[in-house]
């Protein structure tokens, strides 16, 4: 298999939208911290890859309990690949349109200040992107476009310059002052599906 890279954007859940990513009560730990973000679309991106929506089924049933990473500087941000450890798990994918839109756990109590960075560029009006990780068996080149097949998710990881050109961001997160009302919401509703 070979070894390929894409970028991602990552937006926080919001509280009271747990529920609604498929998040049941178990689930809910004050020491996560829940994010929903554009896995992928079906587009090239800037290193002329790309995913089309027949190989969606392959990355969403591999990437459940994968690692979410990032290689953090607090005094430069976000940085590459290259060292990057695990500060959360990638829980769940699902195709909306031509993306697919994932929800994970970020480890807030082990990484308070990548999350509070997190935190802090998207109250700035910033973009958190990342790049994703796949490992795959076969590609076919049209038009100089590398398409993938046959591709499992390795891992997903928060850089500084996505190939996906803000594409694949950070869409919600949950915040601590709102865990009360996550008890309301989810006494309220009653999980039917959780996104698998």
């Amino acid at each position: 298999m070979k070894d390929t890279t894409f970028n991602i954007s990552l937006n926080f859940i919001e509280d009271n939208e747990l529920a609604q990513a498929g998040i049941p009560e178990e689930y809910k730990n004050p020491l996560l911290t829940w994010v929903r973000f554009i896995f992928t679309d079906d587009q090239p991106n800037a290193n002329k890859q790309g995913i089309s929506q027949d190989e969606f089924p392959n990355l969403m049933k591999s990437m459940a309990f994968m690692p979410i990473k990032a290689n953090f500087d607090s005094e430069f941000g976000l940085e590459g690949h290259s060292d990057a450890r695990i500060i959360g798990v990638i829980k769940a994918g699902q195709q909306q349109g031509n993306s697919i839109v994932a929800v994970g756990a970020l480890y807030a109590d082990e990484h308070p200040d990548v999350v509070e960075f997190f935190k802090k560029e998207m109250a700035e009006g910033n973009s958190v992107d990342f790049s994703w990780e796949i490992r795959y068996k076969d590609s076919e080149d049209k038009d100089g476009v590398e398409w993938l097949k046959n591709i499992t998710t390795k891992a997903v990881t928060a850089v500084q310059h996505p190939a996906y050109e803000g594409r694949t961001p950070l869409v919600s997160i949950s915040a601590k002052d709102l865990i009360e009302l996550i008890d309301g919401e989810l006494k309220d509703r009653k999980v039917t599906e959780v996104v698998k």
